[in-house]
């Protein structure tokens, strides 16, 4: 049986920006090596005012959280400047201090444009996968800009909406209602709901094919 640390809540609850899309974003923080603890055992500090929402909970160590914010991910960064403590038996987040300054831009949207590049032959070898990448098109668009965030905003964006709210770069060519079928498409595979309506591979494949030269200009514009 693992030892509970702590609670932590971040992402829309914590920015206090909830919208009828929102989860409940939870970090658990455990001792090295002994497991993880009951998920009955975090959801018990969730207060009432966040009861409603469909938890997500995300299990680290306090180890691995130390080398995270020594490196600089961008994870910790979110985590240092978004998470609200709902149950500490030590105040383990405060204890690992600031994270180290994010080197990793041009690195982590480049991971991430290596994984859109495969959506194409995905749909063309699974047509009725479109709503999974559809979906999978979502996440890597908006990690890509929460990357780019780091450089171009006055502070990093980890919002769902990134890609409209960049600064000094080309709003990402995506029509909000296709970025928000695409979030939609995601949080349906995630959460056992039922997808949206029919999504042909066809459309799929346009937007994709509107946002890799854009992905490709944002990445050589943090190279530069």
């Amino acid at each position: 049986m693992g030892e509970l640390l702590g609670v932590y809540v971040f992402g829309s609850a914590a920015r206090g920006d909830l919208d009828p899309c929102s989860d409940l974003d939870l970090l658990a923080v455990v001792e090295d090596g002994r497991g993880k603890v009951p998920s009955e055992a975090i959801l018990a500090h969730v207060p009432a005012e966040f009861a409603g929402l469909e938890p997500s909970i995300s299990w680290y160590g306090r180890r691995r959280l130390s080398h995270m914010f020594a490196n600089g991910e961008l994870f910790a960064w979110h985590l240092s400047r978004e998470t609200i403590p709902l149950h500490e038996v030590e105040p383990v987040l405060a204890s690992l201090g600031k994270p180290s300054p994010y080197s990793d831009g041009a690195a982590d949207i480049a991971s991430f444009e290596a994984i859109m590049a495969g959506i194409p032959a995905q749909l063309s070898t699974a047509p009725d996968n479109a709503i999974y990448e559809l979906g999978l098109l979502y996440v890597c668009l908006r990690n890509i800009c929460m990357a780019a965030s780091w450089t171009l905003c006055p502070s990093p964006d980890f919002s769902r909406y990134s890609p409209f709210r960049l600064n000094g770069f080309d709003q990402a060519p995506i029509a909000i209602e296709d970025y928000e079928l695409a979030m939609t498409c995601r949080m349906a595979g995630q959460r056992g709901l039922l997808p949206p309506g029919l999504v042909k591979p066809s459309r799929v494949a346009e937007i994709h094919a509107s946002l890799a030269p854009w992905v490709a200009a944002l990445r050589r514009r943090l190279e530069g």
